[in-house]
């Protein structure tokens, strides 16, 4: 026996095991093997250790969890009112401070009256005692099919995002007979698009399998999110509506309009396209001929959906993960300064810490000392869009300044980033018409420059390092303003040097 049919036949073993064990329901058609389509993660185990052990403690896997005993309970109940304590001797499962138990026929969980409440540390009484878990929170959560009963486990499994795992198993590993894909639309939306409507009490797209499109499921309408409006606080797990009309959404298209040379640099591509990303990543070299695929930045870019040590699965540290698309080094060592033959590419990061300008000393602002999520996903909106001021006045909504600036107003914040506005754009406007009067002379005369030609090109690299942040001095108004008045200064210079 080789050592691949060796673990296959581990695998096996383990789901059968597995489904005579769990006590939980797995109802779903068996082929001749009796192998059961929803084979249950154990069976991944054998050839996916690694994804398995990432997976098993993350929240992904622990959304529910049995109670096994009061070493799984977030309180010892004992001397607490006998009706909760009666409560909470009957549940299996413990889920967002609420316990459930399962109907013995059916396997279907149903709400305990009891939860717990970590503001007090007491159990509390809770009021939707009966409730069918499942047929509300079930198929994201619990992971159940309201339609076919399916459960091999509790949680987001394996086979919640890469659909039945039996023929990809029998297949002996055959990629073609399981489902993988960086599209979020194929996957990660039938848990996190929200749900305007509701089938018959159920919040969660009965039928879906991976692969589909939310489309395909009947009265299943995802959130829509405007790009244009401010953003609003995501309904109900709306993220990957929120992600589809972002500006991360459109990464990929930006280079395909810029040609293939754009879509060949490793360096580029790495950042515009999430599978492309995570093939470098894995160390093979993308080409865009063959390797291409237009998904832009995807949940999976930032997000590990096995798990990881980092809040809500992220890769690493939410700034790192920024700053390793949104700075000049993109996630390396800091420049000493912008090279001067382009424009810097994504210069927010630098900008933000005050570093990278040439001959400007670094400069710490009021903002560098707040990360890039603490204003750009306000209330968890996926659209990275700030949320402003002047876009909450005369409501009772907090702005993404509000966090910090607890004693002012919108109305003065709003003014403060309208000054800042005014100050830094009127600059980048007189910088690039400098600019554009200089390059003419040169296409004119290529030596016209002389030995202003080096002063010429930090002065301009300058000026697109202010421009290229896009941030009008928020991201830190004290750099940016001595950056764009140096090279204004030395524009207006080399215009006089060169008789213009």
């Amino acid at each position: 026996m080789t050592r691949k049919t060796l673990k296959i036949a581990i695998g096996i073993v383990a789901v059968m095991l597995f489904a005579l064990t769990a006590g939980v329901v797995v109802a779903s058609t068996k082929t001749q093997t009796g192998l059961p389509e929803y084979t249950g993660s154990t069976s991944c185990l054998g050839c996916h250790s690694d994804k398995f052990v990432s997976w098993e403690g993350s929240l992904h896997a622990t959304f529910v969890t049995e109670i096994k005993s009061i070493a799984d309970l977030p309180l010892d109940p004992t001397g607490i009112d006998p009706e909760l304590a009666l409560e909470v001797a009957k549940a299996k499962y413990y889920y967002h401070e609420r316990f459930l138990a399962p109907d013995l026929k059916t396997g279907e969980l149903f709400y305990l009256g009891v939860e717990y409440d970590p503001e007090t540390n007491t159990y509390i009484p809770f009021d939707r005692k009966g409730v069918s878990m499942d047929a509300n929170c079930g198929g994201c959560h619990a992971g159940r099919d309201y339609q076919s009963g399916m459960r091999p486990d509790l949680g987001v499994n394996c086979e919640s995002c890469h659909g039945p795992g039996r023929d990809h198993i029998l297949g002996k590993g055959d990629p073609s007979k399981i489902f993988a894909s960086s599209d979020p639309n194929l996957s990660c939306a039938q848990c996190h698009s929200g749900n305007n409507t509701t089938q018959g009490g159920i919040r969660y797209p009965v039928g879906y399998r991976p692969g589909m499109t939310l489309d395909q499921i009947e009265g299943f309408t995802p959130v829509k999110f405007d790009p244009n409006a401010a953003p609003v606080p995501m309904h109900h797990k709306g993220a990957v509506g929120q992600v589809a009309v972002s500006a991360h959404a459109n990464a990929t298209n930006r280079l395909i309009e810029r040609g293939e040379t754009y879509l060949n640099r490793q360096e580029c591509i790495y950042c515009h396209s999430t599978s492309a990303g995570l093939q470098i990543a894995d160390g093979k070299p993308f080409v865009a001929a063959t390797d291409l695929v237009n998904d832009g930045v995807s949940c999976v870019a930032c997000h590990d959906p096995h798990g990881s040590s980092y809040d809500a699965q992220l890769k690493m540290e939410p700034q790192a993960l920024c700053l390793s698309c949104h700075s000049v080094a993109r996630g390396g060592e800091p420049v000493k300064q912008i090279g001067t033959v382009r424009a810097p590419h994504s210069p927010q990061g630098d900008m933000l810490q005050g570093i990278s300008a040439i001959d400007v000393a670094p400069t710490k602002g009021a903002h560098s000392e707040v990360t890039c999520v603490e204003c750009h996903m306000t209330g968890a909106n996926h659209l990275m869009k700030v949320l402003l001021p002047e876009d909450v006045i005369g409501t009772t909504t907090k702005d993404s300044c509000s966090a910090c600036h607890t004693n002012s107003s919108a109305e003065s914040r709003a003014v403060y980033l309208e000054m800042w506005k005014e100050a830094i754009g009127t600059r980048v406007a007189a910088a690039k018409a400098d600019v554009a009067i200089i390059d003419a002379a040169v296409k004119a005369n290529p030596n016209v420059l002389g030995e202003q030609k080096a002063a010429y090109e930090a002065a301009r690299a300058n000026y697109w390092m202010v421009e290229k942040d896009k941030s009008n001095g928020a991201h830190n108004f004290e750099y940016a303003i001595k950056i764009i008045t140096k090279s204004q200064k030395d524009l207006s210079a080399i215009k006089t040097a060169i008789g213009k």
